[in-house]
């Protein structure tokens, strides 16, 4: 499943989160109307006790007069409930009868509020808010309102609530978009300029850091740390540069003088030459190519492009191909089966071409070496994979699982450079011993240069 993007996912909390808070208040609206018709009931309530009060004034609380009481109450209670009238008055004597409004004394009667009960109706529906008095003997007086009912009302709450509800939301994810697609857009900003500092442009900087905000302050930390590393990283080439200048010419004079003295008459001063010639041209190629891979790991100018497997592959093979039939009777087969790949073609071929040679040098006469490019994929993303398994000796098991090293049987210095240009396609080296001798794996995927931000 395809993650959602910042402003989606922005939208999509911010939406939710309205429309939470939406029906919080609603709810609180429902609780304060449910509470006011609560008061309303027990207002009216109050008003009828008082105004029964009044009309027999002293009875409530002579014992003697219960029965004219009883009878009062009860002819209140059935006029109320023939006329329809939302008023309830009922009296309970000592022995249980009930007179009123009802047969039955009501169920569930609790304290609500102060000097108010609540209860239900006997016939299940509704709820009652009233006044309840004990009077001397036993008996019971209920003077009680229905709550009205909220149906109206809450037609009323879900009709508007819900046009609410979609105006909310569509504001919501309207600024959601917009806040979170800038947010979105400014932090691929900075993942561009990551990505291209990661493929060895330490030249590149952020051209908008934006309003000094939490992102705005990153950006402007960013760009002065990536300026601070271009300085030392161009003192650092400065200064190599200048000690491969100063150690070409001492190296190529002392390989002159080399060179003469292998002609020596004595033949020990001639052999002694010869291995000591043979060291320093061990260490003019190291140092070669130390050389070439700072120009690997500096250059970055040349654009990835799309280009065909199949003919890089020739171009690799074609640079041995002859040496290897011709001199060591060494056979090097192709087994393509990979589509156009988008990456810097001249180092895929020099990564290659490295391999070929480094399979060459540990190849005994009449071996093969076999060259395999095939799709692959890694991490989701369509990949490249390119494997030379020679008939050598293979690697030492104890070196297999360890960073290749320019001592490994001639493989080494060639896998250094290799490494590297794995690394400028986000890739990387596999090593490992076959059944007959070692097979390199080079995986390699489009840079992040060309590869896109949605």
């Amino acid at each position: 499943m395809r993650p959602l993007h910042l402003s989606a996912k922005t939208a999509l909390l911010l939406g939710v989160f309205s429309v939470l808070a939406l029906a919080l208040s609603l709810l609180g609206l429902a609780m304060v109307d449910r509470d006011a018709r609560r008061i309303a009931a027990a207002e009216a309530a109050q008003h009828d006790y008082e105004a029964l009060d009044e009309k027999l004034p002293g009875m409530m609380a002579d014992p003697a007069a219960q029965p004219l009481l009883a009878s009062a109450v009860g002819e209140i209670g059935q006029y109320a409930g023939r006329t329809g009238q939302p008023r309830i008055a009922l009296f309970r004597d000592a022995d249980g009868r009930v007179r009123g409004t009802w047969a039955r004394w009501p169920g569930g009667v609790r304290p609500w509020r102060e000097g108010y009960v609540a209860a239900r109706a006997p016939d299940g529906h509704g709820e009652l808010i009233g006044v309840e008095r004990r009077l001397p003997g036993g008996a019971a007086l209920l003077i009680a309102r229905p709550v009205a009912s909220a149906s109206a009302l809450r037609r009323s709450l879900g009709l508007w609530g819900g046009g609410i509800v979609l105006v909310l939301m569509g504001l919501s994810i309207a600024t959601a978009l917009i806040v979170g697609g800038q947010t979105a857009a400014r932090i691929r900003r900075l993942n561009r300029v990551c990505d291209r500092v990661g493929e060895g442009d330490v030249k590149a900087r952020i051209a908008d850091p934006g309003p000094p905000d939490e992102i705005g302050v990153l950006a402007r930390h960013m760009n002065g740390m990536l300026g601070e590393l271009e300085r030392r990283i161009h003192g650092l080439r400065a200064a190599s540069d200048h000690i491969a200048h100063d150690l070409r010419t001492p190296l190529a004079r002392v390989r002159a003088r080399l060179s003469t003295m292998e002609d020596a008459a004595d033949p020990a001063i001639a052999t002694q030459a010869a291995r000591a010639a043979a060291e320093l041209d061990r260490l003019m190629a190291a140092f070669n190519a130390l050389l070439e891979l700072r120009e690997i790991e500096s250059d970055v100018s040349s654009p990835p492009e799309l280009f065909d497997i199949a003919r890089a592959v020739e171009d690799a093979v074609d640079l041995y191909e002859a040496v290897a039939e011709d001199e060591k009777q060494v056979r090097i087969t192709r087994a393509v089966a990979a589509g156009p790949f988008v990456g810097d073609r001249e180092l895929v071929i020099r990564a290659l071409a490295n391999l070929i040679e480094n399979a060459l040098k540990v190849s005994p006469p009449g071996a093969t070496i076999a060259v395999a490019a095939q799709d692959a994929r890694r991490d989701g993303e369509p990949a490249l994979e390119l494997a030379v398994t020679d008939e050598g000796p293979g690697f030492p098991e104890q070196e297999e699982p360890a960073e290749p090293r320019s001592t490994l049987g001639g493989h080494g210095l060639g896998l250094v450079i290799v490494r590297a240009i794995a690394e400028r396609h986000r890739g990387e080296v596999r090593v490992e011993n076959g059944a007959r001798g070692a097979r390199v794996t080079l995986l390699l995927r489009t840079p992040r240069l060309l590869a896109g931000y949605e």
